[in-house]
């Protein structure tokens, strides 16, 4: 069984795989599945794909990939606990923004999109999961990938 995320945004393709993920699992059904995201066509991989992969490195814990199958435009998944859906695809991103330390206002610019009130929640369960690490700088609240 595969999942085909050509055609879509990047947004839509995380959350119909994260969707399409977590129901598998919740039907117990644990057996790996191939992911067709695609190459991209600048030779240095899609968004889709970059973005999966990202989302995927976020949760080690919660499956298993295989970015290595003979073919670049496919990623191999096996789940092994559920991913959180919405707000765990924006502590995703939030995780690999951060990966070099950011300051609170340079995080609420990036992901303005989703309100500031989600993103700030978002930055407080990740800080109190231990993925995030905050301290100060002067007046400044700094964030920065664990």
């Amino acid at each position: 069984m595969s999942l085909d995320l050509h055609g879509y945004t990047v947004s839509e393709a995380l959350t119909m795989f994260v969707s399409h993920y977590n129901e598998r699992l919740g039907r117990g059904d644990t057996s790996r599945f191939t992911v067709i995201h695609g190459y991209g066509s600048g030779g240095t991989g899609g968004k889709i794909r970059t973005a999966l992969r990202k989302l995927l490195a976020a949760f080690p814990d919660e499956v298993v990939t295989d970015t290595t199958p003979v073919n670049p435009g496919v990623t191999i998944i096996m789940p092994i606990g559920k991913l959180p859906g919405g707000a765990g695809i924006l502590t995703g991103e939030i995780y690999e923004f951060c990966i070099n330390g950011k300051t609170e206002s340079k995080i609420l610019g990036k992901f303005r999109q989703f309100g500031d009130l989600k993103v700030k929640n978002a930055l407080r369960q990740m800080v109190k999961n231990g993925r995030l690490s905050a301290s100060r700088k002067g007046k400044h609240a700094f964030y920065s990938s664990l």
